[in-house]
């Protein structure tokens, strides 16, 4: 009995084409998922390390997917050929290592329809590289899981640019639904500047004085989105 966390879930709702190809698929519980699912009719689970692939090989094998799901092992997208697949996964990795793995695969990049990304670290980051890179974002959703605040993105060709800061910051799908799990993340992060200030307010070395500058514009950043979110009309 296969049994995913929401998050792993929700990446796997997100997908909307038949080909797909799971980067970093670790034990291919996603492909897995869609594959029970009837959501994919072929899958391509890429990892770069040998024993995480034999395992996801063996996960396939007990859930009867061996003619759905095929193996690779290889960096990224690398593994993959222009237009083999119209979805690319991309999941627990930092957003950062998520653009560097886009960058590296160019002309796969430009082929494929749909990007389902969950990165760890840096969405922001993600957010404005899919804009650069001729993407839109067409759907967000956030979840709390162990504590740990997750944004899943999906991305489709298209041309598309915010306007505000706050919108690559925190997501403006999610600051027009006045997403609930954002509500709960962004008081999060005011507690977290209150304390951080109180901890800088009595230091007077130049590097603390320029980080609680920093601290105080993003604060600043946190408010304007904390109002959207609460706020009949969006900013």
């Amino acid at each position: 009995m296969l049994e995913l966390s929401r998050r792993l879930r929700c990446v796997g709702d997100f997908v909307t084409q038949k080909t797909v190809a799971d980067i970093g698929t670790d034990h291919a519980y996603i492909p897995i998922y869609l594959h029970k699912k009837g959501k994919a009719e072929k899958i391509i689970a890429c990892d770069i390390n040998q024993k995480p692939l034999q395992k996801a090989q063996q996960n396939i094998k007990a859930h009867h997917a061996e003619n759905v799901i095929v193996t690779r092992l290889g960096n990224g997208l690398q593994t993959l050929q222009p237009n083999e697949v119209d979805t690319v996964i991309i999941s627990g990795m930092g957003g950062m290592l998520i653009i560097e793995l886009l960058k590296q695969s160019k002309e796969i990049v430009d082929t494929v329809k749909e990007f389902v990304l969950c990165p760890h670290l840096d969405v922001p980051a993600v957010r404005k590289y899919l804009h650069y890179i001729g993407y839109s974002i067409v759907d967000e959703k956030m979840i709390l899981e162990d504590d740990i605040f997750y944004t899943i993105l999906r991305a489709i060709k298209g041309e598309q640019k915010y306007s505000k800061e706050i919108e690559y910051l925190f997501g403006k799908i999610l600051l027009d639904s006045k997403d609930t799990v954002l509500k709960q993340f962004i008081l999060n992060e005011k507690n977290r500047l209150q304390n951080i200030q109180l901890q800088l307010c009595d230091k007077k070395t130049q590097q603390s004085q320029k980080r609680l500058q920093e601290i105080l514009q993003y604060q600043k950043l946190v408010e304007e989105a904390e109002q959207w979110l609460y706020c009949a009309k969006k900013l």
